[in-house]
């Protein structure tokens, strides 16, 4: 099994961009559907609202059900979420850039890209346990967490620890930067050939 390498230059060279009000900016950037655990991430987002967090949650992707998820959140917590709309290729580096932690609950994806784009921006990183990303590019006490699929208090734990610590975001958010410089697709061809290698050897 070989994990999945992109170019990430652009996520790497674009500004942070301080949030203008000073909540947490979360982001989820895929299409709002149940696979994706968005119905997941809006239970955990209104919990962490409920308990005082100074939090947003920005939504990035194709609508899907998202009016559907979004009937199920109080008036409070609704106020806080943006919908962002789809965005092109081009455009993600700017909008991970306005974000300070990425969030990625899904039920199931074999991989998913926006990982790598996550550590590319120097965002700490919470997903689930079915996202295969977060297997090797997501270190639970190094640069970000990992929760059991479907458990939106896991979710909210995480997300509430890193609403309320900066210092965390911030040494998550270095480390993920750091990573990223291992996921290039340079690196990833070099470890096709040590493969490759090692196979011709045997």
């Amino acid at each position: 099994n070989m994990p999945y390498h992109c170019e990430l230059e652009a996520f790497r060279n674009t500004p942070h961009t301080p949030s203008p009000d000073g909540a947490v900016r979360f982001l989820f950037c895929g299409q709002i559907i149940a696979r994706k655990g968005v119905d997941t991430l809006m239970d955990a987002f209104a919990r962490i609202i409920a308990s005082g967090a100074n939090a947003r949650l920005r939504l990035a992707g194709r609508e899907g059900e998202l009016q559907e998820f979004l009937a199920t959140l109080p008036q409070e917590a609704r106020s806080r979420v943006d919908y962002a709309g789809f965005k092109a290729p081009e455009e993600l580096p700017q909008v991970f850039a306005e974000s300070d932690v990425f969030v990625l609950p899904s039920r199931y994806d074999g991989w998913g890209v926006v990982v790598n784009q996550a550590l590319g921006a120097g965002l700490p990183v919470i997903c689930s346990d079915a996202v295969g990303a977060g297997v090797d590019l997501v270190k639970p006490e190094v640069n970000g967490w990992i929760f059991e699929t479907n458990q939106a208090d896991q979710l909210a734990t995480a997300m509430l620890e890193a609403a309320e610590n900066q210092g965390l975001r911030e040494q998550f958010g270095r480390n993920s930067e750091i990573a990223a410089a291992d996921w290039t697709p340079e690196r990833g061809a070099e470890r096709f050939l040590k493969i490759f290698h090692e196979v011709h050897a045997v």
